[in-house]
């Protein structure tokens, strides 16, 4: 707070009352991102417990959450909350899921919806163990074009993509791979934006507000 205020003080005149409520909004954020995430944690952890995972697994689940986000304007709260789900539709712990969290965080990136409401579709269509037409149009709606990027990925034209749709050929798999290959690296390269590097100092703060919050 001393560093802003004094950057201020040569920029011109500010009044102590901007300094203190420029203090107050990062004390602000910090809060409440920390109990959000908190939260979404602790939700996470209790719905794979309830899972039936044990805590070594539990641990491990965690950290592929935190390592798909590493880097990214996503926060571990919301990872985690995917991961769990994921973990319920099949998806297996470690190396598949943190590719696939990885995928989500990319996707959303691109479509400019949350981690979460994302993660759904994915969980969705690993749920299914197959891409549905209803899957395929919540993408596109989102700017996704899932049709061109499994096109390539198969050597298909979009219209024979689309009849495979229809038959229930393109398994969750190969619609995983065509979604990374078409997409990866997006939520890492936005990090260089300024709304990107805004998102992480929220992040930044809403894992020193979780250190807070986790004991309430």
């Amino acid at each position: 707070i001393s560093t802003i205020g004094g950057a201020f003080g040569k920029i011109g005149k500010v009044g102590v009352g901007t300094i203190a409520g420029i203090a107050s909004g990062i004390a602000g954020l910090t809060a409440k991102g920390g109990f959000d995430r908190a939260l979404n944690i602790e939700r996470a952890q209790t719905k794979l417990k309830a899972l039936k995972y044990d805590t070594a697994s539990v641990d491990k689940i965690m950290g592929n959450a935190l390592a798909s986000v590493k880097g990214t304007a996503f926060g571990l709260g919301d990872a985690a909350s995917v991961a769990a789900t994921l973990v319920a539709s099949g998806i297996k712990q470690g190396g598949d899921l943190e590719g696939v969290l990885t995928t989500v965080g990319d996707a959303a990136q691109i479509s400019g919806r949350s981690f979460q409401d994302m993660g759904l579709i994915f969980s969705q269509v690993a749920a299914k163990g197959k891409l549905q037409g209803d899957d395929m149009l919540q993408l596109m709606s989102s700017g996704i074009p899932v049709l061109q990027m499994l096109g390539k990925h198969l050597n298909k034209t979009s219209a024979e993509v689309s009849d495979m749709v229809s038959d229930g050929k393109i398994d969750f798999q190969t619609f995983a791979d065509a979604m990374q290959e078409g997409l990866g690296g997006a939520a890492l390269s936005a990090g260089t934006t300024f709304t990107g590097a805004l998102a992480n100092v929220k992040a930044a703060l809403s894992r020193l507000g979780e250190t807070a919050a986790t004991p309430v």
